[in-house]
């Protein structure tokens, strides 16, 4: 027993040594990353100042809570989701604050494939018919969106379980209107309102 705090100690070190130095490099490059894209606002936004952000409770909330996950996540896909987020909130272009705060935390929680299979249920017919894998002449040729998904997304191929975990998780938090791969794949975009809202909030920063 007397060997476990030395054992804990040499342990806590190694972690420091491991742990530190990514953690502190990750914060500096997204804080570099964030104050250039904010910076870059000044060109785009009409009267926006960046000293004002000091005042804007929204914003230094939202900063400190997409901070925490972006020095978490080694997916440069999930830094720009939140820089995005970040952008809008800034420039006043984001949904209402208790939709900010939800859709910066759904950057954490949500997978590529959950990121791949929303924006699918947004645009996927239009990618499909300009990727030529679309007919009009024979709209339901695909089945279902297992079918059609696997279409444009190769790696998605035949992942059923994947697919109907991800979908259902998506239409449990109301982004999507359809919750399982095997429904028939019809054309029509299947996301929710909320859903295109935090798509834009976070794939589309302000122009």
């Amino acid at each position: 027993m007397a060997t476990i705090p030395v054992f804990g100690g040499t342990a806590a070190e190694i972690l420091s040594l491991v742990l530190e130095p990514p953690v502190t490099r990750r914060r500096d490059d997204w804080l570099r990353e964030l104050a250039e894209a904010v910076d870059g606002l000044k060109a785009k936004v009409d009267g926006f100042k960046i000293e004002d952000l000091a005042n804007n409770e929204a914003f230094v909330s939202a900063a400190i809570q997409a901070t925490r996950i972006a020095v978490s996540t080694h997916q440069a896909t999930k830094r720009e989701m939140l820089r995005n987020a970040l952008l809008n909130v800034a420039a006043g272009t984001g949904p209402q604050e208790d939709l900010q705060e939800v859709f910066i935390a759904a950057i954490e929680t949500l997978s590529p494939t959950h990121m791949k299979v929303l924006k699918f249920l947004w645009t996927g017919l239009t990618d499909l018919d300009k990727a030529g894998l679309w007919n009009s002449l024979h709209p339901y040729a695909l089945g279902n969106y297992s079918t059609a998904i696997g279409q444009l997304y190769p790696d998605l191929k035949g992942q059923d379980d994947l697919l109907s975990f991800v979908m259902t998780d998506l239409h449990s938090r109301g982004f999507s209107k359809v919750a399982r791969p095997g429904g028939s794949f019809a054309g029509a975009p299947a996301v929710t309102n909320m859903g295109i809202e935090f798509l834009r909030f976070v794939l589309e920063p302000p122009k």
